[in-house]
This record gives C-alpha cells, sequence and structure tokens, in this order.
C-alpha cells in the first residue's frame, strides 16, 4: 500500500505560479509514498476534503511567515511572506494536530509547525542571535555544513539517525524561539539554533527539521532513513 504523502508548495505571487523543487516528491517516490502537490488554497472545505484522503503532509521550505501570527511586527529583515501559503498551512497543521495525521515540517516548515501551534521564531539570526553560525551556506545544496547534535534519545529523531551528532545543510535565516506548548526540542546546532522539535505526543509521527534532507538524500543515505521513517509512520 502506497501512502498519499501531500507536500505544500511554494507560491510566486508576481508570476502567480505555484513550483516544487523536485527532491521533495522524488524522495517520497524513492521511500514508498505518493507524492500529492498541495496548493495554498484558501477555501478550508477543499483542504479539508483534500486532507481526508492524504495519509500524511509535509511542510516544505520557502519564505518567512508572517510574523502576526506569533503578535509581533516585522523585522527589517523579514522577506518575502506570502499569505495564501500561511493561512492554508497554519489552517493544515492545525486540523493535522487535531486529527493526529503524520507530519514532517522541513525548514520553514518546522517553523511553521511551531508558530501555527502556539510557538514563536527568531525573524533574523544574525541580528538576534549573538555568536550564530553561518546558517546560509555558500555550498551546494546537497553539503553538510554544519554539526547538529541530538539532545534528547527518548525521540523519534535519535530513533531514525541512532547517533547524537549528525552533520547537515543549512538555508535559512530564520529559526524557531519559543517552543510551542505540544512540542519538544530534539536537536539544536552549537550556538543553540534550535534544528529539530517533534510532538510530545507519541501516538503519531510529528516532527520538524531546520535543515533540508530533500537535497542530502540521494548522497546521505542516513537522511533518506527520515524519509523511509515518515513513510512508514504514515501507512
Amino acid at each position: 500500500m502506497y501512502p498519499l504523502i501531500g507536500i505544500t508548495t511554494s507560491y510566486d505571487n508576481e508570476k502567480k505560479k505555484a513550483s516544487l523543487n523536485r527532491g521533495y516528491f522524488r524522495a517520497v517516490q524513492q521511500a514508498g509514498g505518493v507524492p500529492v502537490p498541495i496548493l495554498p488554497l484558501d477555501d478550508t472545505k477543499i483542504l479539508l476534503r483534500l486532507l481526508e484522503h492524504l495519509d500524511g503532509i509535509i511542510f516544505s521550505g520557502g519564505p518567512d511567515v508572517d510574523p502576526s501570527y506569533f503578535h509581533e511586527e516585522p523585522h527589517p529583515h523579514t522577506e518575502d511572506i506570502c499569505p495564501e501559503r500561511d493561512e492554508a498551512e497554519v489552517f493544515l497543521a492545525r486540523e493535522c494536530m487535531r486529527r493526529a495525521k503524520p507530519m514532517l515540517g522541513i525548514c520553514r516548515g518546522i517553523q511553521l509547525l511551531n508558530i501555527a501551534l502556539g510557538g514563536s521564531i527568531y525573524q533574523d539570526i544574525p541580528s538576534q542571535i549573538k555568536k550564530s553560525l553561518k546558517h546560509r551556506q555558500d555550498a551546494p545544496r546537497w553539503h553538510a555544513s554544519h554539526e547538529v547534535e541530538i539532545i534528547c534519545e527518548d525521540s523519534e529523531l535519535f530513533a531514525i539517525f541512532g547517533q547524537n551528532h549528525i552533520r547537515v545543510n543549512s538555508f535559512h535565516h530564520q529559526s524557531v524561539k519559543d517552543i510551542a506548548p505540544d512540542f519538544k526540542v530534539t536537536a539544536v546546532a552549537r550556538d543553540g539554533v534550535v534544528e529539530a522539535i517533534e510532538a510530545k505526543r507519541r501516538d503519531f509521527f510529528c516532527m520538524g527539521v531546520q535543515w533540508h534532507p530533500e537535497e542530502m538524500w540521494h548522497k546521505d543515505p542516513l537522511q533518506f532513513k527520515l524519509f523511509e521513517h515518515f513513510i512508514r509512520a504514515s501507512q
């Protein structure tokens, strides 16, 4: 049985086009799932109808989330807000949590999950976190540029990777700040930036990672295990 896995798409307001990077749907396909693009629709009834048929959702990377969702004004370096996408994905994340529908958040996705469930984010790491690492690497997207420590051995993340230290790629200027009540932090970078969270509940898969495993899995078998685990949890 091949589970149907929804993947949220980016949306370009100027070009009026939705898009999805190849790494996401290839990883899902290779891991045994059927990728289904989720467009930023503004009709919640249609989104709910779609959600009924999906076995899991990947909240993909992309632009910044509107800070009004966590009661802040825009930072000078907050950029590329997409209201349609924010609204649709916040709604879907809350519904998935309510229905215990498997979720995997990637980069923007980890931040979106945390915001949707009541947390907040740093709007700009370089100006808001002292002595931060470089989190926007100048290297190929598959390259692991810094180390991450898995700080919670009683976690799905540790069960997947089986070790406390892994190396990951990095393409972001925002990160989780105040953790939502439903989540716990499971991994951090050396500068303290949150690199992974997961739901405190153990009855379904719900995880967010700050790196981009969809850009690494074809070269790093460990990163592919993340998708395999998610697909199995969605069956």
